[in-house]
């Protein structure tokens, strides 16, 4: 698909510690005495549409933002009245507590082909504390139901070995996952990057989990980066590559699953035939 990236904000106003946008606001704070989140204005946006559109005929737009639906009720009827006129299939990604039945719907009109929620983590607990996002499991939830019966397709994302984890806290995760209507994608679990200048990244250093000087520099994303006691790095790496069938097979095959975790010969082979 002849594809364009677009940027409708820059930054974010949410201050997750795994993400470098709190760090940067805090910079241009001290730097600059303002904020680095902001938003083009929506005419310009959609100027911005029209004259890509009519010079490269555009099939789909990658809405580079990160978290596309950080807007008032206002804007978002402002946008889905203006895209109306376009209607170009479009990727975004946004976070579930920003969903509603209604925004789903409209979404939907305006031609959505794909949308990835950030879950990241299912223990109400770890996610407040340690991630700083505080939300709750249920009202998650209902953002994943409000999209299941539609046309467009939903991912959920995760993120598993983050500082202070362990196998039962990942656990939580696929057990949030396992709520998730059917009709959602299930696509796994990325391993932690502890991105240099976030808090995240902070912690892992003073637990002694990463040395002080790492900057990351990711060679392999499916290796973990951190060496923490409680959660070593096979067993971080081998719940990422399990994650999608702990998610979607019966529990009943769970004994299965826990040996495909193994990178052996025999782990190989059930991993194989379980997938």
């Amino acid at each position: 698909w002849r594809t364009l990236g677009i940027e409708s904000q820059r930054g974010c106003p949410y201050t997750c510690t795994y993400c470098n946008s709190p760090g940067q606001n805090d910079l241009a704070r001290r730097e600059q005495g303002s904020m680095f989140y902001r938003k083009k204005s929506l005419p310009k946006v959609m100027e911005e549409i029209d004259f890509l559109h009519k010079k490269y005929n555009i099939e789909l737009i990658y809405w580079l933002v990160d978290t596309f639906l950080a807007l008032s009720g206002r804007e978002f009827d402002e946008l889905a009245e203006r895209y109306a006129d376009y209607k170009i299939p479009f990727w975004m990604n946004t976070r579930p507590e920003t969903m509603t039945q209604y925004r789903a719907k409209k979404l939907e009109e305006m031609n959505m082909l794909r949308m990835n929620f950030g879950i990241e983590h299912g223990n109400p607990e770890y996610r407040e504390h340690m991630l700083k996002r505080k939300v709750d499991n249920e009202v998650m939830l209902k953002g994943f139901e409000y999209c299941a019966d539609k046309k467009f397709v939903t991912v959920g994302n995760c993120i598993i070995g983050m500082p202070e984890e362990n196998r039962s806290l990942v656990f939580d995760t696929i057990e949030f996952c396992r709520q998730i209507p059917s009709k959602i994608e299930k696509t796994g679990a990325f391993i932690f990057a502890p991105y240099h200048g976030t808090p995240l990244h902070d912690v892992a250093v003073k637990n002694g989990y990463l040395p002080s000087d790492t900057v990351c520099d990711i060679q392999n994303p499916r290796e973990s980066m951190l060496d923490q006691p409680q959660f070593s790095r096979e067993e971080v790496i081998g719940l990422a590559r399990t994650f999608g069938l702990y998610q979607s097979l019966p529990k009943s095959e769970w004994k299965w699953v826990e040996k495909a975790e193994h990178d052996t010969a025999e782990g190989r082979e059930i991993f194989d035939r379980l997938t």
